[in-house]
């Protein structure tokens, strides 16, 4: 599994991995069964759940849903799974996983140790939006869960430091001259600040209403580089 960024496509446009079934691929919480059949009737469980999820949110969506879309016998489901939660629990352990891999994938490139302060930045800004445009649904799920569940919220913390950390260090090496703290310090804000418009952003079905903040407009993640250059100098 590989993923580059296109420098001539638009801020929002890295083609991240979408398939579910290729998020599970290297979980260790979770194992393919051996025969096809089954292997088959599982993807489908897995696909069928992450687009309903997605879609309607994860009280809205009942595991009679989940299997009539797959098109599976109900006992199929907990053949592998106790409940919906724990769908939704493996299905979130993949995507971050995933994401997570790609992300470190791109920052640690050989394109990335070569790029420009503005450079990193702008690879930075195409990571974010590039998240929220493929994945709007299962995020703004994401962000909805996290205001009520602890785990889940510590989950999406550790991951935005280690995102706001890639860049951190590409920009630390690209500035010398910069004091490293500092500098740190600004892109863990940057992105804190930048990430957290563009969940409010999403967060409605449909996206902000009024002009502005829809993750989809370029606009938006335009402005967010020039906000993200002037704030750490780079302009």
């Amino acid at each position: 599994m590989s993923v580059t960024r296109n420098l001539d496509a638009p801020l929002g446009a890295i083609s991240f991995e979408t398939d579910p079934v290729r998020w599970l691929e290297r979980c260790a919480a979770f194992t393919q069964p051996q025969q096809k059949r089954s292997r088959e009737a599982l993807e489908r469980i897995i696909r069928s759940g992450t687009r309903l999820f997605a879609a309607n949110g994860f009280e809205a969506t009942r595991i009679a849903d989940i299997v009539e879309d797959a098109g599976v016998p109900t006992g199929t489901f907990y053949q592998r799974f106790a409940d919906k939660e724990a769908l939704l629990d493996a299905i979130v352990a993949g995507y971050r996983a995933c994401r997570m891999r790609e992300i470190r994938a791109l920052c640690t490139s050989a394109e990335a140790h070569a790029a420009s302060p503005r450079q990193i930045i702008e690879l930075h800004i195409d990571i974010v939006f590039s998240a929220f445009v493929t994945d709007t649904g299962l995020l703004r799920l994401l962000e909805r869960r996290r205001l009520e569940n602890p785990q889940v919220h510590q989950d999406q913390s550790a991951a935005n430091d280690i995102v706001a950390s890639l860049i951190a260090d590409l920009l630390v090496r690209a500035l010398p001259d910069r004091e490293p703290a500092a500098l740190r310090r600004q892109v863990l804000y940057a992105h804190s600040i930048i990430r957290g418009a563009v969940v409010w952003s999403t967060l409605p079905t449909g996206g902000e209403l009024g002009q502005g903040l829809k993750v989809t407009d370029t606009a938006f993640a335009t402005e967010s580089l020039t906000m993200a250059l002037r704030y750490l100098q780079l302009d």
